[in-house]
């Protein structure tokens, strides 16, 4: 039997399509497993968990094969590691990163090497800014996008004047930025603020006791992980309960009520998730999470999921080929679902996502501390600007 040059190069594409479909698809994840930051990676690690159990651990014929390394949330060892997921595991996609810090160092290597990362913590707003590229998504928020409602929100209830303590370190001050933008552009005043060393400050007494001094009504504090557990405890005994305490995401998620008790009591924040939000799905993930783990979800796990769901979305979208990198940060662009926490988009622009935000108040339920929403923020696109991708 003879066969045409056409016919031969047909056969030849279909048998080079079909190699790469049995390929399992390797999703390279850069998470903090140590350190201060290792219970958010945790979380994060079981929100991907999550995603692929839902999709049958497969998408387009292709085994989902995520491989795993801890950054300590240090951008020298991200580096390193996102070198060894791309030169030597030779990974498809890139995701998770926690540290602001760790991705504007991972993420020029992840280009240069026309690897597509989605980024399912950190929340630089240069990120989706100035130092945004054709490579990098975020499902995650951009500090802008979820501290700015908390500001609109305190200034339209009428809060007056609020003090801001934060932790000394990228995230949190691009927090109070962007509170300070939305309330004071609403007609609040800022009674004074103040930041403790990252990682290093024990005893925030002596930060509290200026915050009081100042007769604020209100405190505005952005602290995370560990950090969240002794500032709550510490802002409670100090006798702060009558001056309401205020938050970006990350003070009071589900996670840290265990360790926090009713020192979360109390505290009104600007989230994009709680496992108590009545959306499309939220229950089947909560459900889902709390079997195989035991516990509710916080805001990081469900970041961590859409993030992983966003990329088996847009890997089914091409048919499991991502060989064509660009093709497929294409077809990452384009996908939309309504994940836990709403409707998730990414918006082709900046590469941010687009989505909604609730102000939520953590209250006593009658078995566990949870949440109740306030006021929802729908569709929120990152407000971001100085994205112009190369």
């Amino acid at each position: 039997m003879h066969l045409s040059l056409r016919t031969i190069a047909a056969l030849l594409v279909l048998q080079s399509g079909s190699a790469q479909a049995a390929d399992p698809l390797n999703v390279g994840v850069l998470l903090p497993m140590t350190g201060v930051f290792a219970a958010i990676g945790t979380e994060q690690l079981n929100g991907m968990q999550i995603a692929v159990e839902e999709a049958n651990g497969m998408v387009s014929n292709r085994k989902i094969n995520m491989i795993v390394e801890d950054t300590e949330a240090k951008p020298d060892v991200g580096l390193s590691k996102v070198r060894k997921l791309v030169m030597s595991e030779r990974v498809d996609v890139l995701t998770g990163v926690v540290s602001s810090a760790v991705a504007l160092a991972v993420a020029p290597f992840a280009s240069a090497q026309k690897v597509p990362l989605v980024i399912s913590n950190a929340s630089a707003n240069s990120i989706t800014g100035d130092k945004c590229d054709r490579f990098v998504l975020r499902v995650a928020p951009s500090s802008a996008q979820v501290a700015r409602p908390m500001g609109v929100y305190l200034a339209k209830t009428g809060m007056k004047n609020v003090f801001i303590l934060a932790s000394d370190f990228v995230a949190p001050q691009e927090y109070v930025a962007a509170f300070k933008d939305g309330y004071l552009s609403g007609g609040g005043s800022i009674a004074g603020e103040l930041f403790p060393p990252f990682n290093r400050t024990q005893d925030y007494g002596p930060y509290i006791a200026q915050a009081k001094a100042a007769n604020p009504n209100g405190v505005f504090a952005v602290f995370f992980g560990g950090e969240a557990v002794s500032f709550t405890k510490q802002y409670q005994s100090f006798g702060m309960g009558n001056v309401p305490l205020y938050s970006g995401i990350g003070l009071t998620p589900q996670m840290l009520h265990a360790a926090q008790g009713d020192a979360a009591v109390g505290v009104i924040s600007s989230v994009n998730y709680t496992p108590d939000l009545e959306t499309e799905g939220n229950a089947a993930f909560v459900a889902a999470y709390k079997k195989k783990f035991g516990v509710l979800p916080a805001e990081f796990s469900v970041m961590a999921y859409e993030s992983m769901r966003l990329i088996i979305e847009g890997v089914k979208a091409r048919n499991g080929d991502t060989k064509d990198r660009l093709a497929l940060v294409g077809a990452l662009e384009k996908v939309t679902f309504n994940g836990p926490r709403g409707r998730i988009s990414i918006d082709p622009a900046t590469h941010g996502a687009t989505q909604n935000f609730y102000i939520v108040k953590t209250v006593k339920k009658a078995d566990r501390i949870g949440f109740e929403t306030i006021e929802t923020f729908t569709d929120v696109v990152d407000p971001v600007k100085g994205c112009a991708f190369k």
